[in-house]
């Protein structure tokens, strides 16, 4: 703005794609945006068959009548494709006969030979094609051009430039089987990539999109206070007293407009097929992530009342695109609404198909602001800062309407492993190899002392005595829900992700740690001892046992102290990095923006502390 010439105060940006350059959070800076246009993309991942089974049924439905009338009333069809430079001029002068045939040559808008159009298209088509990146597809009955398509093709991307059909064919569908073929030829010879359509997209074309998103206007400000300003003046006063946040005016046209449907379920159990597939592919990468976790937490800890599970199921075409497990709890007159997250939460996140954009769930976050309208806050905790999770989540709440802010959760130490138990325990302190031998002699000396770990359904009951004994006789407080770490280790045995280690002096048991082994990574989720025995020092005895057997067996890459930032377990392993939630305020409650309010305030304390501390290392090795 200080580049542009006089006192510019508002810089109009019209058209953003977020997909390169998303222009609607500017670092510092105010900005106000506007949806312009719902566009939409198709990925050419996988296989066409694939692609296609995946389609609404309606969609192939229909193209299945259009195929067997176009074959019954007027042959096989035939397509064309033309890449050449020199064959590009003839394929945009038919190009341009055939969209002039229509209504924009009625209107005086189509590409001709004779006008600036023309020449332009045909200059830019011949200028692609000079590097293979040019593609004209036609679709032809006999000696006939019924339809065509002008595409771009760079690095696996395709782009819909222009397409035409012959209207007095438009019983048979001509646009549509085009489409049909151009993405056959798509899925070969840009497999891996996308088709990008930038079109108005309507709900018919939108049923063949597998992606989809807004192009959107946008207004930078040089001061904080002009949006509102500038709102103000535009409206008159009697506007004024009727007024509401645009932004949400705009949040449920753009929802409205993507076609998606937000379904509601109680339990895991309920939910469609392919939504619980969603939830085994997020299990995959962690373990607090797929339907059994949060079926245990709406068995054991949100199990109805104040206090119950919610999960909120994304369709798009009828295909499930994305989870949202929630919690709603209510104390008096008033509620929260968040993840379904609580203290046993390590780790927290939307469960999402691939390729989706803050766009996509939009549906989803303004589905869950509207039906607990009211509600001061949203919270999300703990989740990952780094992830597409976290910044999607975040964009799609503040699309709601919603001010989402960030804050920290705790900070998480972990071990990459990259050597052998051996190599591993050479590398820790003297102090520590010490410990755990002369201790490992003191318990062996011990009557009946031994360390032990359980990992099948056979032993698993035998197991949770143990664990509840030495819980009980450790500094711990009781568990407030007392079925939650039973179900989860009976779960764990169950899925063969169980590490139960115990210790044990004759039929005492002295110690115990459960850690869950899933997807490359150990997770050691719960520790305690008998304080009687603290001497032995059994908890660092086990400690090495679960590693030894997490490293050389079960080939880990990864062992996960979870959360806190005890000194312990800096002893034991190499990397910190940190977890963070979001809350998201509604400001169009009052508690909402006496919450907002706090938090600027907090922000402000905690930049200037910041300035006079050394910051933490975040996922650094230790010295």
């Amino acid at each position: 703005m200080d580049a542009l010439p006089g006192p510019a105060c508002e810089l109009d940006l019209l058209c953003n794609d977020p997909r390169f350059g998303d222009l609607r959070e500017l670092p510092g800076q105010p900005v106000r945006s506007l949806p312009h246009t719902l566009t939409m993309s198709i990925s050419l991942r996988g296989s066409f068959d694939d692609y296609w089974a995946q389609r609404p049924r309606n969609l192939i439905k229909n193209m299945r009548r259009y195929l067997r009338r176009l074959e019954s009333e007027a042959g096989s069809e035939r397509l064309h494709v033309v890449s050449a430079p020199d064959q590009m001029a003839a394929a945009l002068a038919r190009y341009g006969a055939l969209e002039s045939s229509g209504w924009k040559g009625r209107e005086g808008t189509a590409v001709g030979e004779d006008n600036l159009q023309g020449r332009f298209y045909t200059e830019v088509m011949q200028e692609y094609a000079t590097r293979n990146e040019a593609l004209v597809y036609e679709l032809w009955l006999g000696d006939q051009l019924i339809a065509a398509r002008l595409v771009l093709l760079r690095h696996r991307t395709a782009i819909i430039l222009k397409t035409a059909y012959n209207e007095a064919f438009e019983r048979l569908a001509p646009g549509r089987v085009l489409l049909l073929r151009v993405l056959e030829d798509l899925f070969d010879r840009a497999s891996g990539g996308e088709v990008e359509f930038y079109t108005d997209a309507s709900p018919d074309q939108l049923a063949w999109s597998t992606s989809q998103r807004w192009i959107n206007h946008v207004s930078v400000y040089r001061y904080q206070g002009l949006p509102l300003l500038y709102g103000l003046l535009r409206r008159s006063r009697q506007a004024w007293k009727h007024y509401r946040p645009k932004l949400q005016l705009d949040a449920d046209v753009m929802a409205q407009r993507s076609g998606s449907t937000v379904e509601r379920f109680a339990h895991p159990r309920e939910m469609p097929d392919d939504a619980l597939a969603l939830l085994r592919r997020a299990e995959d990468t962690y373990v607090e992530l797929g339907a059994d976790w949060f079926g245990l937490l709406a068995d054991t800890v949100f199990t109805g009342g104040a206090t119950r599970a919610e999960f909120l199921v994304l369709k798009r075409q009828g295909r499930s695109i994305a989870v949202l497990p929630v919690s709603l709890q209510s104390d008096g007159g008033s509620s929260e609404v968040g993840a379904l997250s609580n203290f046993y939460t390590t780790l927290y996140a939307p469960i999402l198909e691939n390729d989706l954009t803050s766009d996509d769930l939009l549906p989803l976050t303004t589905a869950l602001r509207r039906s607990h309208r009211g509600t001061a806050a949203f919270r999300f905790s703990p989740m990952d800062p780094q992830t597409r999770e976290f910044r999607l989540l975040r964009q799609a709440l503040r699309l709601a309407g919603l001010r989402p802010q960030q804050y920290f959760a705790f900070g998480n130490w972990h071990l990459r492993v990259e050597d052998d138990w051996a190599t591993y325990l050479k590398n820790r302190s003297g102090q520590l190899r010490s410990t755990i031998k002369r201790m490992s002699k003191r318990l062996a000396a011990e009557p009946g002392g031994r360390l032990e770990i359980i990992r099948d359904e056979t032993d698993v009951e035998r197991g949770i005595a143990a664990y509840e004994a030495v819980y009980g006789a450790s500094w711990k407080v009781p568990e407030p829900f007392v079925d939650f770490v039973p179900g989860l280790i009976r779960l764990c045995a169950r899925r063969g992700w169980l590490r139960l280690g115990l210790a044990w002096i004759g039929d005492q048991p002295i110690a115990a740690q459960l850690w869950i082994v899933n997807a490359g990574r150990a997770h050691i989720y719960k520790v305690a001892y008998d304080e009687a025995y603290k001497a032995i020092a059994p908890g660092t005895l086990l400690t090495a046992l679960l590693l030894e057997q997490a490293i050389d067996h079960d080939k880990v890459t990864e062992v996960d102290y979870l959360i806190g930032d005890d000194a312990y377990k800096k002893t034991w392993m190499s990397h910190r990095r940190e977890r963070h939630g979001l809350i998201a305020y509604d400001p169009a409650t009052l508690r909402g923006l006496k919450g907002l309010a706090r938090q600027a305030l907090g922000n402000t304390w905690r930049r200037l502390r910041a300035l006079r501390a050394p910051a933490q290392p975040v996922d650094n090795p230790t010295s």
